[in-house]
């Protein structure tokens, strides 16, 4: 008789050690894969906060990007496939700019009408020594890509004069060469 209330009690405390300990296991693992892929676990929301590093070939697809022809032995501009699923701020524009494996970066001034101003820094890179090719990529990329945001038609950059780029307003029309 007093067998039966023992196995019951049993039971029912491996079901709540088990039930337990499976939410602790998940947790655990949740935690853990958000650390092994270089995020940050938000104990007070219990959410990860990741960081993408994201890779070349996905990142390209959310800017315009040069790629080389090599039958016509030119460089021409192509628009990422997921370019038009962004919201366009000038601000998510420049990070996903700022993530292309250039030294070069660039940083938001302001807004000016239909001019967004830019500063380039590390602008001795682009303007000694990426080469013609590679400043006037840089370049038509950038104004392709912060032009997306359909308040702006310029893109005023800011940086030194060098051997390869140069300060100045750009649109769309100065990398018309640029286009296939």
């Amino acid at each position: 008789m007093i067998k039966k209330p023992i196995i019951i009690v049993s039971i029912i405390g491996i079901v709540i050690i088990l039930i337990f300990g499976i939410n602790w296991a998940k947790r655990f693992f949740q935690i853990d894969s958000c650390l092994d892929r270089g995020g940050r676990w938000n104990y007070e929301l219990n959410e990860c906060e990741e960081y993408y590093d994201l890779d070349s070939e996905i990142l390209t697809k959310l800017f315009w990007y040069t790629e080389y022809d090599s039958i016509n032995n030119t460089e021409y501009l192509v628009k990422g496939e997921l370019v038009d699923s962004l919201s366009k701020t000038p601000n998510e524009l420049i990070e996903i700019l700022n993530k292309r494996k250039s030294k070069s970066k660039i940083e938001f001034i302001q807004i000016n009408g239909d001019t967004i101003e830019i500063r380039v820094l590390n602008d001795e890179f682009l303007t000694e020594q990426m080469g013609t090719t590679g400043a006037y990529c840089f370049l038509g990329e950038t104004v392709f890509t912060l032009t997306e945001n359909e308040s702006f038609d310029h893109v005023r950059i800011e940086m030194n004069y060098g051997s390869h780029a140069s300060p100045g307003i750009y649109n769309r029309s100065n990398f018309n060469d640029l286009m296939k």
